[in-house]
């Protein structure tokens, strides 16, 4: 069995001011597909330099998230992601494995799908097969009695709200189980059988024994069933406990489910050590565990480790039983997956360095543990990722992906007669069509430039005449991933672009400057990297400004041990660095390993995070606008883009539980701050509201919300007489483009938009816009359930 996704982390697409996850082919045959719209934003159609350090692939993402076997027939499924949409991937083989064969959901339930949808688990007992995952407005369930004939199963909002999550399924005596959770409340587990897989009953944890042993955040891993005997494996942080932050929790039911008993935790890893399980499995008439812990091994340096519990014939009673030494390196080995093949049990781990690699361990005992990895397919260039494995017969069949291509593909591995091998699967499970996502236009000179990405690769497009041609941005490498977040112009006509690169271990920020002659570079400086004892930190760009005294790129700082504050870097003129202060400078922590900011406006104040989303320059200061981990908006102030000295909290309007601070603007003297809101935890139709400030900020007036519900609200562009919002109205995967535009920032109207592409079926939006020649050219999207991308609109001013 397996544990997805603690620190599994699968690159999904984000889609413009939607905030939506996207990807994959819809699963029509092409002749029943609707001709796609006409999309400005596209891939490179030339040689790109930046493509010869790491090459693309073929600019589309899928992984095999879980595997399942019933009889002779093995199931794996994952996402599929192309054309900027996401699409449950399904896999079946007839002969252990050997060779596979893509299977499609009918038609009702492609027709019936959100554009963001993929599988996380898989079980199978006698009703067929269950797969579980992501979706619109939730959790999604498909069926399968063959595991050949799938098929979307209905939304029930009472029986999986959209407050749930599920995090495992498994196949009991009676059927099926799930466990999860709800974020109404923190600590909240939740359950569910079914007895056919398709129609299921909920019932909240607490009640049946699913609680923590201490108050704190807790979440559900794995679930496994054997016999009448049911055990949940989950997580427990306690980050007021300095002694143990991170523990492990188990539960057991002897009795089907219907109630469950808290598990002992006997041994030193019961008060110390941090602890995460990953993976969990039922065999030789005892429960096992494989967990992630700090410190493990002996090479001294606190690297993580894979290490085994065992928990007895009914996972009542946990204790250490193995430090494998193969899941024990002066690396960083994250354990994935455990299953028990035959006479061998067959564990997995990534093993993290300079990019994600896998790991087998094999033996018929623990202490027997061997190396069993084979070195051509999960080492080397690029991620290798196994995320489930399970077993056939005396085999082991492991699934994940890999990315040696320079896009994410499917991959399977069979453990066979103690030797590890690739699978070669067909062709189309890895077929598909690039997706773009353009998050900033602006005006260089006489020049447009759009920035943004494609398939995950940072690309710009500047236009000529009536095309967009594209530019891949430098930095792509083995073992990082680029997100593309914000971009600005100076006034000599250069542009700058900003984002995080996401590292095996660790985060940094990234900056880019295009010169006036069209030549993008990456710029270099140390206060983009970690800067701190800690590999597991580092900061993340997500705007820029630029204004007479220098430019000032604003984000967000992980220090490497659960602490996310605010973050921000100046330049006078974009070739040396300084990174930001703010207010009291506070003492050197008392752990040595990390390095949380010295300053006191810069830290969160709550239990989120702070972080910095946003950046205006006005004059020679500058405005930050962002929150502090409290749920309220907040305004930093600098006078000089280095030394943010005031921060401010923003009110909230009657009605309000929460905001989020999005986009500043300008109109006269008055400063403009919008945001989208919740008016209460778990929000999702909440709508979006804006703020005044007559003082340069130092004091803020809510405004009435300025559409109510179901609408969002990311950019603001300054136009003649006012600003303009851009983005849009609907439930989320059902959104419709919209603008509105005010004269004081505090009373908005609707703006008319133009054409047949504005609304529809799936997801439509603006992103962007500039005012161009009398008019507002706006980068808009169009990504009906079929699939689409971004393109350009031209909206008429407000008189």
């Amino acid at each position: 069995m397996k544990c997805l996704g603690l620190r599994v982390i699968i690159s999904c697409l984000v889609l413009g001011l939607a905030a939506c996850t996207s990807s994959s082919g819809s699963n029509r045959l092409a002749s029943d597909r609707p001709v796609a719209r006409p999309i400005d934003f596209d891939q490179p159609t030339t040689p790109q330099a930046a493509d010869k350090a790491y090459p693309p692939g073929d600019r589309t993402s899928q992984a095999l998230q879980a595997a399942a076997v019933r009889d002779k027939r093995v199931v794996a499924a994952g996402f599929d992601e192309s054309f900027n949409l996401s699409r449950p991937l399904f896999l079946s083989s007839d002969d252990g494995g050997g060779t596979w064969v893509r299977r499609e959901l009918d038609q009702d339930s492609v027709d019936r799908s959100s554009t963001s949808e993929g599988v996380t688990d898989l079980a199978a007992g006698p009703a067929g097969f269950v797969a579980v995952g992501y979706g619109y407005p939730g959790t999604v369930l498909w069926h399968s009695p063959d595991g050949v004939s799938w098929r979307r199963l209905p939304e029930n909002a009472k029986v999986f709200p959209e407050t749930d999550s599920v995090s495992a399924i498994t196949a009991t005596t009676s059927g099926f189980a799930m466990i999860g959770s709800s974020s109404l409340g923190q600590g909240r587990l939740v359950y569910w059988q079914s007895a056919d897989g398709t129609t299921w009953r909920r019932t909240d944890g607490p009640p049946i024994g699913l609680k923590p042993t201490v108050a704190g955040d807790v979440g559900a891993t794995e679930i496994v069933a054997h016999g009448t005997t049911v055990v949940i494996s989950g997580n427990l942080s306690t980050p007021a406990n300095s002694k143990q932050t991170d523990r492990l929790q188990y539960w057991y039911s002897t009795n089907g489910g219907r109630s469950f008993r808290t598990a002992a935790i006997r041994g030193e890893i019961a008060s110390d050590y941090r602890l995460y399980n990953n993976a969990l499995a039922a065999a030789d008439g005892k429960f096992v565990a494989l967990v992630q812990g700090s410190g493990f091994d002996d090479s001294g340096d606190g690297s993580w480790d894979g290490v085994v519990l065992e928990g007895g014939p009914n996972g009542a009673s946990w204790r250490v039983v193995a430090k494998p030494w193969v899941l024990g390196s002066a690396y960083e080995e994250i354990p994935g997956t455990l299953v028990k093949a035959g006479n061998d049990w067959v564990a997995t781990a990534m093993m993290t360095s300079g990019t994600v690699d896998t790991t087998v361990a094999v033996g018929p005992t623990w202490k027997q543990f061997a190396d069993g990895t084979d070195v051509d397919s999960q080492r080397g260039r690029g991620d290798q990722v196994v995320t489930d494995s399970v077993a056939v017969g005396n085999d082991a069949l492991l699934v994940g992906s890999n990315n040696r291509s320079g896009s994410n593909e499917p991959a399977i591995w069979r453990y066979r007669e103690s030797r590890v091998s690739p699978i070669a699967l067909p062709a189309e499970a890895s077929a598909g069509r690039a997706s773009s996502s353009v998050n900033t236009l602006v005006r260089a000179g006489r020049e447009l430039v759009a920035v943004g990405d494609v398939s995950g690769a940072p690309t710009g497009w500047t236009r000529s005449g009536s095309t967009w041609p594209a530019t891949t941005l430098p930095g792509r490498k083995n073992g990082v991933t680029i997100y593309q977040r914000d971009a600005a112009a100076t006034a000599d006509g250069r542009v700058v672009a900003v984002g995080e690169k996401s590292l095996p271990i660790g985060r940094r920020a990234v900056v880019w400057v295009r010169a006036a002659n069209g030549r993008w570079t990456e710029a270099d400086s140390p206060i983009f990297g970690v800067q701190a004892k800690s590999p597991y930190g580092g900061p993340s760009a997500e705007a820029i400004a630029i204004g007479p005294s220098g430019w000032v790129v604003v984000g967000q700082r992980h220090d490497g041990d659960g602490h996310f504050d605010a973050w921000s870097a100046y330049s006078k003129d974009g070739k040396t660095w300084t990174e930001g202060v703010g207010g009291q400078v506070l003492p050197v922590g008392d752990d040595e390993r990390t390095r949380r900011t010295r300053s006191r406006n810069l830290r969160s104040v709550g239990t989120d995070e702070a972080e910095m989303r946003t950046v205006l320059a006005v004059g020679s200061r500058f405005v930050a606008g962002g929150d502090r981990g409290d749920g309220s908006p907040a305004v930093w102030l600098s006078p000089n883009g280095s030394d943010w000295k005031t921060v401010v909290k923003l009110p909230l309007a009657k009605g309000m539980h929460s905001a989020t601070l999005r986009s500043l603007g300008r109109i006269g003297n008055s400063l403009v701050a919008i945001g989208d809101y919740e008016r209460k935890d778990g929000d999702a139709e909440g709508g979006w509201t804006s703020w005044t400030s007559k003082d340069g900020g130092l004091t803020w007036t809510a405004a009435p919300a300025a559409v109510p519900t179901r609408a969002f609200a990311g950019g603001l562009v300054s136009v003649p007489n006012g600003l303009i919002a851009l983005g849009h109205t609907g439930a989320r995967d059902d959104i419709d483009a919209a603008a509105w535009f005010s004269r004081d920032g505090r009373t908005w109207t609707a703006v008319p938009l133009p054409g047949e592409r504005i609304k529809g079926p799936g997801r439509q939006g603006l992103s962007s816009a500039v005012p161009v020649d009398g008019k507002l050219l706006a980068v808009a999207f169009d990504v009906p359930p079929y699939g689409g991308g971004f393109y350009t609109l031209e909206i008429d001013l407000p008189k």
